[in-house]
Order: structure tokens, then sequence, then C-alpha cells
């Protein structure tokens, strides 16, 4: 499953290099399901591989790192100018 989600992701940002609003919305749609899907599907593997004593910590570390990742891209987003017209 996690696969196929990195396929699909693969897909909608191919989609989002497009030059059209309506196009990159489709793909930040896409994009967005993606991530969502990876902020639970994560963990949920992780607790099934990870040992007894690093379920907590190992979970926690993931959450964590899916909420860094998406501050780190809004903050590298803010200088960029709003080009779609």
């Amino acid at each position: 499953m996690i696969v196929a989600n990195n396929i699909l992701l693969f897909i909608a940002v191919g989609v989002c290099m497009f030059n059209d609003a309506s196009i990159i919305l489709v793909g930040r749609f896409f994009y967005g399901m993606c991530a969502g899907t990876f902020t639970v599907m994560c963990p949920k593997f992780i607790s099934e591989v990870a040992p007894t004593e690093y379920k907590g910590p190992f979970g926690a570390m993931s959450q964590f790192m899916c909420v860094f990742g998406i501050l780190a891209v809004t903050l590298m987003g803010l200088p960029v100018p709003n080009c779609i017209t």
C-alpha cells in the first residue's frame, strides 16, 4: 500500500508541474491525499515492526517529523510570489 501511495504521489507531483491553475489544484488535491495517507500509514507500519519498548518513541518521532516537514515546506513557500494568473 505504501508503494502504491508513492506512485500516486509521483504522478501528483508531475501534474503540479503544469502551468494551469485548475490542473495544479487537481495535483495538489492528490498530493494532499497522499500526504495524509502517509501520516496514517507510516506510524501504523512502525508500530507493527518496532519492538514493544520502542513503539511509543518511534511513533511520536514519526508524527513530529510529519509536522516538521509540513512546516518546512510552508516556510519555503513564503518567499515565492504568486505567479499563477
